[in-house]
């Protein structure tokens, strides 16, 4: 058996795959992990025959890199900034603690909700398909300032307060994805 060799456009150094097979054609098996940011590239069947529905000698991949969220949040010292920014004094200054937040039951209600999932999912996408689900919202906006008449003050203030919601929905998703593009870099 051999394995299947991977080269980058990127020029990052890629060892040598393990190899499986499905459907006859050797494929890189990848394992996605928390953080990791993906990029294409090409990787080289050493095995490769020709035949009349093969793939070809070189088939597009994907490259993933191996850093948790924990190790991400390590080396950008987000722990420390919280720290000197004196977050959390304010929070508890607000009436914001921890205990409160046991006895209302946020964080199994976040559990139920599958927000932690969802949480996980969005820090490990692509940050440009997040900053990119801003666009129907910037559509959304437009058109509503637009086309609701503005004839007297309830449709007015529906126009308005409709397009200010959807322009900070928008503004939201586009900020997400930077943060979550500046925690994925490398």
């Amino acid at each position: 058996m051999s394995a299947v060799f991977q080269t980058s456009f990127t020029g990052a150094k890629l060892a040598a795959a393990p190899k499986s097979v499905r459907n006859g054609r050797p494929i890189c098996s990848t394992k996605v992990v928390a953080m990791a940011g993906t990029k294409k590239m090409n990787s080289y069947d050493a095995d490769w025959k020709k035949s009349p529905f093969g793939l070809g000698l070189f088939y597009e991949d994907r490259e993933t890199t191996s850093k948790s969220a924990f190790k991400k949040i390590e080396e950008k010292k987000l722990l420390s900034a919280v720290e000197s920014a004196g977050i959390l004094s304010k929070l508890e200054k607000a009436g914001f603690t921890l205990t409160k937040i046991e006895q209302a039951g946020l964080l199994s209600t976040a559990e139920n909700l599958g927000l932690l999932a969802l949480a996980e999912d969005l820090l490990t996408a692509n940050p440009a398909t997040i900053a990119s689900g801003s666009l129907p919202f910037i559509v959304a906006a437009v058109l509503s300032l637009s086309l609701i008449p503005h004839d007297n003050g309830i449709t007015s203030f529906i126009s308005y307060a409709l397009g200010a919601t959807f322009a900070g929905v928008a503004t939201a998703a586009v900020v997400g994805g930077f943060v979550v593009a500046a925690l994925q870099e490398e």
